[in-house]
């Protein structure tokens, strides 16, 4: 199920930290464990999916 990831072809990748919350945190170990990925591959396509989508949750550079 994973695919290859453009961040290791990129070598000007940047590192986040973000704060969730317990029940964000589990479901992502979970949604990973089933799909045997890490959890920054979820999340890094979690990321990926909301910038492709038509209408992206915040308009940032699409007008």
């Amino acid at each position: 199920m994973q695919t290859a990831s453009p961040l290791h072809d990129d070598k000007s990748a940047h590192r986040l930290s973000v704060s969730l919350t317990a029940e964000q945190h589990r479901e992502l170990n979970e949604i990973a464990r089933k799909n045997r990925v890490s959890v920054a591959w979820v999340i890094r396509e979690a990321i990926d999916r909301l910038l492709k989508e038509d209408m992206p949750l915040l308009h940032v550079g699409k007008e």
